[in-house]
């Protein structure tokens, strides 16, 4: 028997509902810093290029991992989180494409720390583990 193939967006949904109920109760966490980037997000429309080139005036950045939080913690300035669908980890270079491993080694490489995560379970271990670090606030 096989199981249904939960998307990424499945995952990613059950991920936010994980942290709200497991963190949303910490004076230390702050919602307002956990935010999705809708770099997957299809603008339709009658010209989605030209929607598109807007975005990308503004700063839009392919790559950019599907999940931030901005708090520091650890010695991290923050946490990147590339959410990846169970079965994706099969796929060549675990269906990350070049954008997203060159942002996530630009946060690694820049005082934050970045993953990528299959499935919700990886996503709240390794937010469960920034979480624990200690609170670093500003000088």
């Amino acid at each position: 028997m096989s199981l249904a193939r939960i998307s990424e967006h499945q995952e990613q949904a059950n991920f936010i509902d994980e942290v709200a109920w497991r963190f949303g109760h910490r004076e230390d966490f702050v919602r307002p810093l956990l935010f999705a980037v809708p770099n997957g997000a299809w603008f339709g429309g009658a010209n989605p290029g030209a929607l598109m080139n807007k975005f990308k005036k503004e700063g839009f950045r392919v790559g950019v991992a599907d999940l931030i939080y901005l708090q520091p913690r650890g010695g991290y300035g923050c946490l990147a989180i590339e959410m990846k669908a169970l079965d994706q980890r099969n796929r060549k270079n675990g269906g990350v494409s070049t954008e997203q491993a060159e942002f996530l080694a630009a946060v690694n490489g820049n005082g934050g720390t970045g993953e990528v995560c299959y499935g919700c379970d990886e996503a709240v271990s390794i937010f469960s583990w920034y979480m624990s670090l200690p609170l670093a606030l500003p000088q």
